[in-house]
C-alpha cells in the first residue's frame, strides 16, 4: 500500500530535481552517461518494458545544518528492479556499489524491505547517479531520508503492509466461513485466489526476500517472484471466468475465455524459454486487456432474468457485476499504464497492483457475501416450499385414501344391486329387455373395474406375477363372457406366438380394454382384428406383438398425442358412454409389464399394437 503518502508531512525528501536518460547500447559507463542530455521528471519514473539500461540523475540536498558525518539512505521501490548501481562523487571508496532484487538481501546497505543505499548528506547540493536495469518493468520510486526520517516512515510503511495483508487475511475467512456454509465451489476458488493474493502481495512488499534471502539466492527469488506474478495473473482470470461462467454465457464468450488462457500461457512459455521482459510484458498486457474484455463481456451477455428463477437464486443482479469490474479496471487502467510507460508514475501507480489486490478483494468479498445471503433467502424459502410440498403429499394422501375407501365401498354395494339385476334379467321372457339390461350392467361393471384398476395403479397396489399365460385360451374366455357377441371378434396366430410369460391378470385388463374400445368405437357393422405374432424389440429382445385393429366408427379417428392421456375422450366418443380410462390402463400397465403400447393406425383402421416381452 503506498503508505508512504500519509508520512509526507513527517518526512523530508532531500531530493529536489531528477532527470533520466536511456543506454539502448548498455555500455555507457558514467562519464558517457555525464555528457547525454538528461530528461527531467517528477514522482516516480516509468520507463514501462525497456530492455535498455535506465540512467537517473538525482539532485540532493543536504538537511540544513547537515553535520559532516550525517547519512541519508537512498530508498528504491519497488523492489522487482533487478540491478541498480549508485555512483557518488562523495564515495571515494572504488568500490562497485548495487542493490536490487538480484542482489542477496544480506548485501543491503540499510536493513529494509525496500532496496537501499547509505550516502553521506554532504554539506552542500550534489549530483548523484543510478543506473537501473531490469526484465520487469522500469517503474521506480526514489527517497533521500535522513536516518531519522526513514525510521519513522520504515514504521509507518510496516503498518500499512501488516494491515493490507490482514485486509486480505480478513476477506479470505469471510468467504471461507460462507463455503463452510454452502460448500460452493466458487467460494472455495475464491479462498484460493484471496491466498495467492497474500502471498504475492507479501512478495510485492520484499517479504520473500527478508524471509528467505538467508536460504535462497537472490537470483532464484527473483525467478520465483516473476512466476508467482504471471500465476497470480492465470489464476485471477480464471477466478473471473468462472464467477461469470455461472450467468451461462454464449459460446463465442466462452471462446474468448479460451483466448485469454492461450494468452497467459504464452506470456509462461515466454518466462520459461527466457524470454523475462518479454513474457512479462505480455502478461501485464493481459491484465490490461482482459479486465476491460470481461466488463464488456459482463455487459453484453449477463441477463438479469436469469436471476429470477430458483435455480438461479445465487446469481447477482447485473448493476452489482458491472459496477464491480468498472471500479478494478479503473485501478487498473491508472496502474497497469504506468507500467507499460503509457503514463506518467505516481505514488499510487507504484503500489497500483496492491491496491487493485485490495480493492477487488473487498468487492469481491461483499458481492461473495451478497450471494451468501440470496443463496440463505433461497434455502429458507426452498425449506418452506419443501415443508408444504409434504403437507400438501400428506393431504393428498389422505384424499387418496379416502377416495379408494369410497370406492371400495361404492364396488362393494353396488354388486348385490347389480346380481339383482341380472338375475331379474335372466327370468324374462322379453329378449331386447334382457340385452338392453346385460349390456347396462356389463358397461356399470367395466366402469367399475376401470376405476378400481386406475386406482390400484395409481398407489402402487398393483402387483405382478408372472405365469405361462395362453393367449387363445385368454381370447376364447373373454369372448365367451363378452356382453355383445353380434360384433363378430377375429384372433389370428402366427407361428408359435399362442403363450407368453406375464401377468395373467394384467394381461387380461389389457386384452378386455382393448376390443371393449375397439367394439365401442369403431364400425360396429365391421370385425374386430386381432393379430398375435412373435416379434423381438427394437433393443433385439424376444416378445410377442398383439395388435387390435378395427374401422372407425362414430368416435372417428382419435388424437395422436392425447390417446393414451388419462380421461381423454375425442369429441366423437363423448356422445358414447366411457371414463377415458381404458386406454390409459393398458399404456400403464404395458409399461408395468416391460413392454409398450402404440397407436399404430394405417389408411382404413384404429390400430393399437402391444408389445410384451416373454421373459
Amino acid at each position: 500500500m503506498g503508505a508512504s503518502t500519509w508520512a509526507i508531512a513527517d518526512v523530508s525528501d532531500h531530493i529536489t530535481a531528477r532527470a533520466y536518460w536511456e543506454d539502448t547500447t548498455e555500455l555507457a559507463n558514467l562519464q558517457e552517461a555525464q555528457a547525454h542530455a538528461f530528461t527531467p521528471y517528477k514522482g516516480v519514473l516509468s520507463r514501462g518494458y525497456t530492455s535498455a539500461a535506465t540512467w537517473v540523475q538525482l539532485d540532493i540536498t543536504p538537511p540544513k545544518q547537515a553535520k559532516a558525518d550525517d547519512k541519508l539512505i537512498l530508498r528504491i521501490r519497488p523492489i522487482y528492479l533487478d540491478e541498480v548501481t549508485l555512483f557518488d562523487p562523495l564515495d571515494t571508496r572504488g568500490q562497485l556499489r548495487q542493490t536490487g532484487d538480484q542482489i542477496n538481501y544480506k548485501l543491503e546497505e540499510y536493513k529494509s524491505l525496500s532496496h537501499t543505499f547509505v550516502i553521506p548528506a554532504g554539506n552542500r547540493p550534489r549530483q548523484i547517479w543510478l543506473r537501473v536495469k531490469a526484465t520487469s518493468t522500469t517503474l521506480m520510486h526514489v527517497e533521500a531520508l535522513s536516518v531519522e526520517d526513514m525510521q519513522i516512515d520504515e514504521h509507518r510503511l510496516l503498518l500499512a503492509y501488516y494491515f493490507s495483508l490482514s485486509l486480505i487475511l480478513v476477506f479470505l475467512i469471510v468467504v471461507l466461513i460462507n463455503w463452510l456454509n454452502y460448500r460452493e465451489f466458487l467460494y472455495a476458488v475464491f479462498v484460493v485466489r484471496n491466498a495467492i493474493y497474500f502471498v504475492y502481495t507479501a512478495a510485492f512488499f520484499g517479504f520473500h526476500r527478508y524471509l528467505l534471502g538467508d536460504w535462497v539466492d537472490a537470483k532464484y527469488l527473483d525467478q520465483i517472484y516473476n512466476w508467482l506474478v504471471v500465476g497470480t495473473t492465470a489464476f485471477s482470470f480464471w477466478f473471473e471466468t468462472r464467477f461469470l461462467s455461472e450467468y451461462e454465457p454464449p459460446l463465442w464468450a466462452k471462446n474468448i475465455f479460451r483466448i485469454m488462457f492461450a494468452w497467459s500461457a504464452v506470456a509462461a512459455v515466454m518466462l520459461g524459454l527466457g524470454f523475462t521482459n518479454l513474457g512479462l510484458k505480455v502478461n501485464m498486457l493481459l491484465n490490461c486487456a482482459g479486465i476491460l474484455v470481461l466488463l464488456a463481456l459482463a455487459w453484453i451477455f449477463i441477463d438479469d432474468n436469469q436471476s429470477a428463477t430458483p435455480r438461479t437464486a445465487s446469481l447477482l443482479k447485473k448493476k452489482f457485476v458491472i459496477g464491480y469490474y468498472l471500479i478494478i479496471t479503473a485501478l487498473l487502467m491508472f496502474s497497469v499504464l504506468p507500467y507499460l510507460g503509457k503514463m506518467a508514475g505516481s505514488e499510487f501507480s507504484a503500489n497500483g497492483l496492491v491496491y487493485y489486490a485490495l480493492i477487488s478483494g473487498l468487492d469481491m468479498t461483499i458481492l461473495m457475501q451478497l450471494r451468501a445471503n440470496q443463496l440463505r433467502k433461497a434455502n429458507i424459502q426452498i425449506t418452506q416450499d419443501l415443508l408444504l410440498s409434504h403437507q400438501q403429499v400428506k393431504f393428498e394422501k389422505i384424499r387418496r385414501e379416502e377416495q379408494s375407501q369410497l370406492l371400495t365401498m361404492l364396488m362393494h354395494e353396488l354388486k348385490n344391486p347389480l346380481a339383482v339385476i341380472d338375475l331379474a334379467q335372466q327370468t324374462s321372457d322379453d329378449s331386447r329387455t334382457k340385452e338392453y339390461v346385460n349390456r347396462n350392467v356389463s358397461i356399470i361393471r367395466n366402469v367399475l373395474d376401470r376405476c378400481l384398476s386406475a386406482d390400484r395403479l395409481s398407489d402402487g397396489r398393483l402387483t405382478i406375477s408372472k405365469q405361462r399365460v395362453d393367449l387363445v385360451e385368454l381370447m376364447d374366455d373373454l369372448m365367451a363372457q363378452d356382453a355383445n357377441p353380434l360384433q363378430r371378434v377375429l384372433p389370428t396366430y402366427s407361428g408359435n406366438a399362442t403363450t407368453v410369460h406375464t401377468d395373467y391378470e394384467c394381461l387380461r385388463i389389457v386384452l378386455s380394454n382393448l376390443i371393449d374400445n375397439a367394439r365401442r368405437y369403431g364400425d360396429a357393422d365391421q370385425p374386430i382384428q386381432i393379430a398375435v405374432d412373435a416379434k423381438r424389440n427394437q433393443a433385439g429382445v424376444a416378445g410377442v406383438s398383439i395388435t387390435v385393429a378395427n374401422k372407425p366408427g362414430l368416435a372417428s379417428w382419435p388424437d395422436v398425442g392425447k390417446v393414451f392421456q388419462k380421461y381423454y375422450r375425442s369429441t366423437g366418443a363423448k356422445s358414447i358412454s366411457g371414463t377415458g380410462l381404458g386406454l390409459f390402463l393398458v399404456s400403464s400397465i404395458c409399461t408395468l409389464l416391460g413392454g409398450t403400447c402404440a397407436y399404430t393406425p394405417d389408411n382404413t383402421h384404429v390400430k393399437f399394437t402391444v408389445w410384451l416381452p416373454n421373459n
